[in-house]
């Protein structure tokens, strides 16, 4: 990933491209960080289905409105192929220097320990959703995803509350795959109704909520940038999930009375139907890195 929460590498990789080919994406300020300085040694060829996105943030050198696969089947026989081996050690180097920092990973009970320990009991053929905020950045960052469209998620838009739905009409559109759908406390209770229609419906959907009782991205940010005057993003009251869940009548897990999550975790994922499992999630943890509000990518911290 590239942007405010991507890997330093993938940040650093464009700072020095050439040449920059964008395919059905927005240079929205989340990827772009300060747009006067993204990829300033870069040409642009941007292509979009939609024209109002070209030219709109970052000037393109080649503005194409038109569906992408058309784009392909016209651009690729021009190209050329020719090995660039300087620019591919180049990159290799820089992953090398700036490897993305996973700390904790090998414990469940850490945010990006309970990713891995998630993907790992729910397979290849699972369907990965989440809603918006710092889980949302944790899988993107660590859940091994394998093959196109395994991952839904509300890329740019920050729309709390995507998780759930799509999770159901995945469920619905494969309901032969496993379904799991990251959330924290704040995106849940944006749809929380919709538990209603997981139970009605019997979708095999699994609920991974990462619960610290507050909206973790909004209250990262005071800490790190508001000298931790946090203001609106911890509860005085945090709803209990659980009790709300088995109201709607979801099976529910409660990872935070286990010694032993692994087994736990692939006994539920097995089972059939809906189920939440929640994850109590310290409130100072942090996804990291990261670049500041109108900073430059490279100036990206972590």
């Amino acid at each position: 990933m590239l942007g405010m929460h991507g890997a330093r590498f993938t940040n650093e990789v464009l700072e020095e491209c050439d040449l920059l080919v964008a395919l059905g994406a927005r240079f929205d300020d989340r990827a772009t960080g300060k747009i006067s300085e993204f990829c300033p040694r870069a040409k642009i060829v941007h292509a979009d289905i939609d024209a109002a996105e070209l030219n709109k943030l970052r000037r393109a050198d080649v503005a194409l409105a038109s569906d992408v696969g058309a784009v392909l089947e016209e651009l690729v026989p021009r190209v050329r192929p020719r090995l660039r081996a300087r620019w591919l050690e180049r990159v290799a180097q820089l992953k090398r220097d700036y490897p993305l920092q996973m700390p904790g990973v090998e414990s469940p009970k850490t945010p990006y320990g309970l990713v891995a320990a998630v993907a790992a009991a729910a397979g290849e053929d699972a369907l990965v959703t989440t809603d918006v905020g710092q889980h949302q950045m944790w899988v993107a960052q660590a859940y091994p995803l394998r093959r196109p469209r395994q991952l839904l998620t509300s890329g740019g838009l920050g729309t709390m509350g995507f998780g759930l739905p799509a999770a159901i009409g995945a469920a619905l559109a494969a309901p032969h795959a496993p379904v799991v759908c990251f959330s924290g406390d704040g995106s849940l209770l944006m749809n929380v109704q919709e538990l209603a229609t997981a139970a009605e419906v019997g979708v095999n959907v699994k609920i991974v909520l990462l619960d610290n009782a507050s909206l973790g991205l909004v209250h990262q940010q005071q800490t790190l940038f508001y000298g931790g005057r946090t203001f609106a993003s911890r509860y005085r009251h945090a709803p209990d999930f659980i009790r709300i869940a088995q109201g709607f009548g979801i099976d529910c897990l409660d990872l935070g009375s286990l010694d032993e999550v692994g087994p736990a975790l692939q006994e539920r994922l097995r089972r059939r139907g809906p189920c939440l499992i929640r994850a109590r999630i310290d409130a100072a943890a942090q996804v990291l890195p990261m670049v500041p509000p109108g900073a430059a990518n490279r100036e990206m911290i972590g």
